[in-house]
């Protein structure tokens, strides 16, 4: 059972999912807390922000708090994988007492790849975590954190020692990355499939066809979960009434702006505010 869509504050926690067989996952789309993505069995496709990447055993994916994301599970086959979600607080808590910048600057979206050698001791690691997590004895949150904190450590080295590699990526998802680029690009203008197909030389259709294939998401449905991922940054942090809001982000109807803005987040625009 995936985890009902809210926007509670989530301070820590892991869990473990395993299913057989391909799907696709129905969770939240956008949240106010970083994750981290483990594949310890299995591969999958994770489209997070504007890009989608290719995942397999020993991958993780790092997802930054308020980022559109969605996961394929493209093996047959058994697939795990371990969900770690802290919050910002939580990273400026590690930071802290790491004395470095390294929770809150270093998640950035993208996969990064445990070494063959290593994996072995990422498994173990995040299984500790889990545990601590699980059973909760005497100073498992503490423990939990530090183990956080050594994953973390752990994650940025192995990234400084592997260049990104923009070079995997087929036709298809090269393509739609620029697709969602310039729907973000122009997400405050009154757009159309046929506008944006037009501009990619590609039939509606198609357009409409490939794109929910290689991200997840339909393009409207894409737009308007940016658009509302906008509407929030600018309801927690300025003074612009919901109206204004609403018009800013690209909604030329502020009943309609409430109405989806609810429907994404569980929340009205106000009652969101008030998060703050």
């Amino acid at each position: 059972m995936m985890e009902k869509k809210n926007h509670r504050t989530v301070d820590f926690k892991i869990l473990k999912e395993s299913r057989m067989g391909q799907a696709r996952e129905e969770s939240e789309r956008f949240h106010r807390y970083h994750e981290l993505y483990y594949i310890a069995e299995g591969k999958c496709s994770v489209f997070i922000g504007q890009r989608t990447y290719r995942l397999q055993t020993g991958d993780f994916a790092l997802i930054p708090a308020g980022t559109l994301h969605k996961t394929d599970f493209t093996s047959h086959g058994q697939n795990t994988k371990y969900v770690i979600s802290f919050s910002v607080n939580t990273a400026r808590q590690i930071d802290a007492f790491l004395e470095t910048e390294i929770a809150e600057t270093g998640i950035r979206a993208g996969k990064i790849k445990a070494p063959v050698q290593r994996q072995e001791a990422v498994l173990l690691l995040v299984n500790r975590m889990l545990y601590e997590f699980e059973n909760q004895p005497p100073l498992g949150r503490s423990l939990c954190l530090a183990l956080l904190a050594e994953l973390l450590i752990s994650l940025q080295r192995y990234r400084a020692g592997e260049a990104e590699n923009h070079g995997n990526e087929d036709t298809a998802h090269g393509r739609m990355r620029e697709v969602a680029a310039y729907l973000c690009e122009h997400a405050r203008e009154q757009i159309t499939l046929s506008e944006v197909a037009a501009h990619f030389a590609v039939s509606p259709s198609h357009l409409s066809r490939v794109f929910h294939r290689e991200t997840g998401f339909g393009l409207r449905e894409y737009l308007v979960h940016y658009r509302i991922r906008q509407a929030c940054d600018l309801l927690l942090n300025s003074d612009l009434s919901v109206t204004q809001i609403a018009d800013q982000c690209g909604f030329s109807d502020s009943n309609y702006f409430g109405d989806a803005f609810k429907k994404a987040t569980g929340l009205s625009p106000r009652e969101y505010r008030k998060l703050s």
